[in-house]
């Protein structure tokens, strides 16, 4: 398991605190470890927390992490990223490759949103 990631179980859906490195291959290990504990545990809505990690990705790191997850995705999983405004673009880019890739996902600034969107049902 990646050093610095807690799960905690909301019944509905499972919140993943990481506060690692923001760099591409921890945030790679992340991604295999959300998705085995979500196929362990039955969850297929799950809340990735990144601020409290600490780095910077470049565009290609992103797209290279958004190819790498949706090769790996857990089936029917719905994950909403809760990042800090340094750590997203504004065009949210990550969350297009993911999505023009067939996974549900969301990038987000204010837990409240993505905790709105994680428990709704549109893409």
């Amino acid at each position: 398991m990646a050093s610095g990631v807690t799960f905690h179980d909301h019944g509905s859906h499972v919140v993943c605190h990481y506060t690692g490195r923001f760099a591409l291959q921890p945030l790679l290990e992340l991604a295999r470890d959300v998705r085995a504990y979500c196929v362990e545990h039955g969850h297929r809505r799950v809340l990735v927390d990144l601020r409290e990690s600490r780095g910077e990705l470049s565009a290609l790191e992103r797209y290279e992490h958004a190819v790498e997850v949706s090769q790996t995705r857990g089936p029917g999983l719905r994950a909403a990223l809760l990042v800090r405004t340094d750590q997203a673009f504004p065009d949210r880019f990550w969350q297009t490759v993911t999505r023009n890739r067939g996974l549900a996902t969301h990038v987000a600034t204010d837990a409240d949103e993505a905790l709105a969107w994680l428990r709704g049902d549109e893409p």
